[in-house]
């Protein structure tokens, strides 16, 4: 009896053993499944921090601009540009359309999502005079259809700070029926903003301004990159400290204007020279019948081409504020301002008088000049 006692203990540890062995077993794949779940989900985890990291960074800029945004009175706004809007790769993207400007700044601005813009007839008056301190002073009328006024302060890294101005019915904003400005989908457009400004002036004292022309679109092509006139507008506030330099610039691309209108752009600097810069065909029999670009030196400016040596005559505005620059030409701030109210439209939507010495400008809108803003780079830097 004890053998068989002995046995069936034996036989019961040798069970037991086994069955410890197999559950020991059966843990291990357990275990490693475990750890091989915790990898996964770690790596899971860190790619996603790295994709929300990554992220953060690229929008954190954007959120930044933004927030700057601001309603300084009723038609006019504000906004501090403090993302890189990638001037460098325009000039090299050899954007000659509107279409392909809207692209460019889809890509780079909004991840690729398309949107419209909305470009009119600008029938404008610009010019230059000097102040009682010897200084100079440009002014600039833009007529446009019913807009709202949108400040634009930029400050790149590898470029001089400038004060912009840009109509945001361009973008559909703060018109009837347009977007409320001070939505989020409406400051979110307003990114877009360093390429739609019209007109000017960089802390160098360089002022430019576009202003359309009857003839047909210009289309340049004799071999350089291209760009297109909201493009060159950037550059010129970015990069061009005196008009000699903006012309230099402007002659290494081949330019094309921004809508099915012409356009010319009058360029002046705080040293006094003021330019009006063209393109025109070339007809002269057996010569390449591209569009050639022509420098003119004028005080003023309206909408009629001047390379061809004619003036008075062609344009009520232009005519205005020669005799009135004629008569007196030295002007004060308010002076010059007077000069841009003389040759005003129904439809003029803002004007300026740019301090160029200063790095400010004095603003009226739709006519009301009574009422004038004094805006500075302090004011978008507060």
């Amino acid at each position: 009896m004890d053998n068989i006692k002995e046995i069936t203990a034996s036989a019961e540890t040798v069970e037991e053993n086994e069955n410890t062995a197999l559950a020991a077993s059966e843990e291990k794949p357990k275990k490693r499944k475990g750890r091989i779940v915790k990898r996964i989900f770690c790596s899971v985890g860190i790619i996603l921090l790295v994709l929300i990291v990554t992220l953060s960074v690229m929008l954190y800029s954007s959120v930044k601009t933004i927030m700057t945004v601001e309603q300084v009175d009723e038609g006019i706004y504000k906004i501090c540009y403090e993302k890189d809007y990638k001037l460098d790769k325009a000039l090299a993207s050899n954007i000659s359309t509107e279409d392909e400007l809207l692209e460019f700044v889809s890509d780079t601005f909004f991840f690729g999502i398309p949107f419209d813009a909305n470009q009119e007839y600008v029938a404008c008056s610009t010019f230059l005079t000097q102040n009682e301190e010897g200084q100079y002073i440009a002014g600039r009328n833009f007529d446009y259809s019913k807009t709202d006024l949108l400040t634009i302060y930029t400050h790149p890294k590898d470029g001089y700070a400038s004060i912009g101005m840009a109509p945001l019915a361009s973008l559909n904003i703060g018109v009837t029926d347009g977007i409320d400005a001070m939505s989020n989908i409406g400051k979110t457009l307003m990114l877009v903003s360093p390429y739609m400004c019209v007109d000017g002036i960089n802390e160098k004292g360089l002022m430019v301004a576009v202003l359309d022309l009857d003839p047909m679109r210009i289309k340049q092509d004799t071999g350089k990159p291209k760009i297109n006139t909201m493009i060159a507008v950037r550059m010129l506030l970015d990069r061009a400290a005196t008009a000699d330099e903006a012309v230099q610039l402007l002659g290494q691309y081949d330019f094309n204007s921004m809508t099915k209108m012409g356009q010319h752009l009058y360029i002046a600097d705080a040293q006094g020279k003021s330019v009006v810069v063209e393109w025109q065909l070339n007809n002269t029999p057996g010569a390449n019948r591209g569009f050639e670009m022509h420098v003119t030196e004028s005080p003023v400016c309206t909408n009629f081409l001047l390379c061809n040596g004619r003036t008075t005559g062609e344009c009520r505005r232009f005519d205005t504020i020669a005799q009135r620059l004629a008569e007196k030409p030295i002007n004060t701030p308010e002076d010059a301002m007077e000069n841009l109210k003389a040759a005003s439209v129904s439809w003029t939507q803002w004007s300026c008088v740019y301090h160029l010495s200063d790095f400010n400008v004095d603003v009226v809108l739709d006519n009301k000049h009574d009422k004038v803003f004094h805006i500075s780079p302090n004011d978008f830097l507060e």
